[in-house]
């Protein structure tokens, strides 16, 4: 039956339809918005930005829910930030280290020749042969004669960083990502807050967006596709790009007539999502060295803290008043280190688990199932061990005033952070995962990249990839009807 006739005189009709507002799906829309006008976008969740997104409220400026930094520069992010006048502020990462054995807080410069070998072997591990049947980064390691101390470092640093455990990480996609990544190894921030990139984006879609629209289904066919929305709503378009969450694709949230391809859904299954929880914390005063900006924390509760500031767009001068919903004491709050357990658009970080959890879960998966207050009740004493002195042995809990837990796992439309190296993943699933559906379906996300890059970069270039392919097919829908 042709589901195109059959829907036509029930429902509207858009050349694109664009599902997913987060990076990956605005890139796309507005890359394909002058040459489609009747371009739609949808967004089952009431905002766009997707895993990009900033909380009003906990501080006197907005602060980062999600991805906090970006990792590594690239053409692709160049240009974006050259047109939305955005900066970039670096940081050296890692900035300090607290070896808890030793009670000792360290520069990163400062020698350690544990963490120098797990460096290296990190930086060596693209030179690899890919394994004949794939094996953990905890397995690697203890293969390569790593230490327990030098499992803790790779743990803080290299699988926190995917937002996972060493036993979750996978050597297989390791090697890929470690081959195929070109971006540096430099941590940045932006001069406002990372919504400015997706807005800038929106800007160029001002009548296409449509929100609370989740997707339920698509039944597609060469002629197009037609899609099943909320209360009985249905859309017919020609070209569709999904550029949802991997986590919602993996759980079935959208049925597809007729059903994925065998081997994209083998695919789906064996690449995984981490999880990410971030807590952050406003204190009354600093009590952490003025040059300070994260520390990572081998074998600690959290895996890595840093220092939280209002955007260099944002800082108040000293004849600006505060705003007026915020008293002059509270607008002019020092400096807020930032617990993160954060998703990896940027950088992931995670906390370390429970002794009653399974030991291949990761650290924010198991502090999913802890309330709130102990999560930061535990995060305050791990300060005041690493930041006590004589004088005070409790700084941090001294001068707590208040903090906010941000779990994506429990955001329905995004269930989780961002996928990683996934133990047990094949060298060509990323390229399953992006493979179209004939010239009807497309898409898009950072699980889709072929270099297994987790990064707000991804998300971009894959909307981009998704819309030049849309642009191919337009094309040679053209050329079949001279």
């Amino acid at each position: 039956m042709d589901l195109m006739s059959s829907a036509r005189e029930e429902c509207p009709f858009h050349g694109v339809v664009v599902v997913g507002a987060g990076l990956a799906g605005l890139s796309a829309a507005s890359h394909l918005a002058q040459s489609c006008p009747d371009l739609l976008l949808l967004e089952a969740s009431e905002r766009i930005g997707g895993r990009v997104h900033c909380l009003e409220g906990v501080l006197p400026w907005p602060v980062e829910a999600g991805c906090s930094f970006v990792h590594g520069q690239g053409q692709t992010l160049e240009r974006l930030l050259h047109q939305t006048d955005c900066r970039l502020v670096e940081h050296a990462w890692p900035d300090r280290f607290f070896l808890p054995h030793q009670r000792k807080l360290v520069t990163a410069a400062e020698k350690d020749e544990e963490l120098d070998k797990v460096h290296q072997l990190f930086m060596d591990v693209g030179g690899m042969d890919y394994p004949a049947v794939d094996i953990s980064a905890r397995q690697w390691l203890e293969g390569q004669g790593a230490s327990p101390a030098m499992l803790d470092i790779a743990e803080a640093c290299y699988a926190n960083d995917f937002g996972c455990s060493l036993d979750q990480l996978g050597l297989t996609e390791m090697i890929t990502e470690s081959r195929r990544w070109d971006a540096g190894d430099s941590y940045f921030t932006l001069d406002r807050p990372m919504m400015a990139l997706a807005e800038s984006l929106a800007q160029r879609l001002p009548d296409s967006i449509l929100c609370r629209w989740p997707l339920a289904r698509v039944d597609h066919g060469p002629e197009g596709a037609l899609l099943y929305g909320p209360s009985g709503l249905r859309i017919r378009c020609r070209h569709l790009i999904l550029a949802v969450p991997h986590a919602i694709l993996k759980a079935g949230s959208i049925h597809f007539s007729p059903p994925l391809p065998a081997a994209k859904l083998a695919a789906m299954g064996r690449v995984k999502v981490s999880n990410a929880i971030k807590v952050i914390l406003a204190f009354s005063q600093p009590f952490w060295p003025e040059d300070f900006f994260d520390v990572v924390c081998p074998g600690g509760f959290m895996h890595e803290y840093w220092v939280s500031k209002p955007p260099p767009s944002m800082q108040p001068s000293a004849s600006q008043p505060p705003p007026e919903d915020h008293d002059k004491s509270d607008w002019f709050q020092p400096p807020t280190p930032s617990l993160h357990q954060s998703p990896s658009g940027t950088s992931s970080h995670r906390s370390t688990a429970p002794s009653s959890s399974p030991p291949d879960a990761s650290a924010s998966e198991e502090m999913s199932g802890m309330r709130g207050s102990a999560i930061i009740r535990a995060a305050l004493a791990q300060l005041d061990q690493i930041f006590a002195t004589k004088k005070q042995a409790r700084p941090a809990s001294r001068a707590y005033e208040r903090g906010h837990v941000v779990d994506w796992s429990r955001e329905p439309y995004a269930r989780g952070a961002y996928t990683y190296p996934s133990l047990g993943a094949h060298v060509n699933d990323r390229n399953l995962l992006a493979e179209p559906l004939g010239q009807t379906v497309f898409f898009a996300g950072e699980a889709t990249h072929p270099a297994i890059n987790p990064c707000i970069q991804a998300a971009i270039e894959t909307g981009q990839r998704a819309a030049a392919q849309v642009s191919a097919a337009l094309l040679s829908s053209q050329n079949s009807k001279l």
